[in-house]
């Protein structure tokens, strides 16, 4: 009672800002027309995470094919800034804070200057976005919120329930870029590479790599679960090997399930997620709950199984995006928990799985 009651505060005060945000600083934008070949993009990814980043990834490969002297530059959070740079080539990473402070905005659109196009593809502006596009000296924005009239390159409407990659490829196509090409840019690490290669040496036969955990409660499977469908899936091809993919906080945990089978093996040396792509490169294939992986996967056209909770829109905009993609639902629960997927349905999907 108590979650909800804060949660309806929240809402409210988001509301409230939003609609200060939008008296204080939007304005009419000219209508957006493609005069010239475009010189200078800014993609806003202060919330990016990596299953986004991903999706999204081939945006920078597309405008290089199209406009050979493009510069594209990237505003993201620490944390992200390698991806972007090392592997998307992005020109330059302007690096904030999660969630930084209007003079820090202010500074940061000073110091980006005149660009020919800002893009900032969030469905639902804040007042912190609506006060940085005002200070941008950008020809034009791209945007998913209409409502905003400082948006003059307006993609919401036009790609309302497609999934996020084909809203970026909409982006591309309204910008000049034709026979747009999707296809997910995959980061590769060489030391990932090198140590991931060693761990694998002494699995051999097939192998399954099995991702129990997204981000949030909602899209992490128990223990017992877990279990459950390591048993399915061994049931299903006795001679598999199953690599669980694992996060800090749960290395103990899958330790201890790993000691329970003959077949399952886990990364203990992990230290990124490049590791954990590594794996994912080698595996025959492989199961996941909605989380990043289930894009990396698509990224290297994996036979996949995704785990999601019922959500229509989430799964619209971000369903694995890959033919050889299989997908299962759990069971409606309030609040959603994604270890409310049946096992029988459970194992009658890993069957159509190991047929890919």
């Amino acid at each position: 009672m108590l979650k909800k009651w804060i949660s309806s505060i929240q809402l409210a005060r988001d509301i409230w800002r939003r609609k200060l945000g939008l008296f204080l600083f939007d304005r009419a934008a000219e209508k957006f027309e493609l005069n010239d070949s475009l010189k200078r993009v800014v993609l806003v990814r202060w919330d990016a995470k990596w299953g986004d980043s991903i999706v999204s990834s081939f945006v920078f490969r597309e405008w290089r094919k199209a406009y050979p002297g493009i510069k594209i530059d990237v505003i993201t959070t620490p944390n992200m800034s390698g991806l972007f740079n090392d592997h998307f080539g992005a020109d330059h990473v302007y690096e904030v804070k999660k969630r930084p402070g209007y003079s820090e905005l202010k500074k940061l659109a000073s110091e980006i200057g005149d660009i020919d196009l800002l893009v900032h593809l969030s469905k639902a502006l804040k007042m912190k976005d609506l006060y940085f596009m005002n200070k941008v000296k950008a020809n034009a924005v791209a945007g998913l919120d209409d409502q905003v009239k400082l948006i003059n390159l307006k993609l919401g409407r036009l790609t309302k329930n497609k999934h996020f990659s084909d809203k970026y490829k909409m982006l591309l196509e309204s910008t000049g870029v034709q026979q747009v090409c999707t296809d997910y840019i995959v980061p590769e690490n060489k030391l990932s590479a090198i140590n991931i290669n060693q761990f694998l040496s002494s699995i051999a036969g097939p192998l399954l790599v099995f991702n129990p955990y997204g981000s949030g409660s909602s899209r992490q499977l128990s223990k017992d679960t877990i279990s459950d469908f390591i048993e399915a899936i061994s049931s299903e091809r006795s001679a598999v090997n199953i690599v669980l993919l694992t996060m800090p906080d749960k290395k103990d945990e899958v330790a201890l399930i790993c000691e329970k089978y003959n077949n399952v093996y886990f990364y203990g040396g992990s230290q990124s997620i490049y590791d954990s792509i590594e794996i994912m490169r080698q595996a025959d294939h492989i199961i996941s709950v909605d989380t990043a992986t289930v894009h990396i996967a698509t990224g290297l056209q994996k036979p996949l199984l995704a785990l999601y909770n019922p959500d229509e829109e989430n799964y619209k905009e971000w369903h694995p995006n890959n033919n050889c993609a299989k997908s299962v639902f759990a069971q409606e629960n309030n609040p959603p928990n994604i270890n409310c997927i049946g096992q029988s349905i459970f194992k009658e999907k890993v069957s159509n799985l190991f047929l890919c």
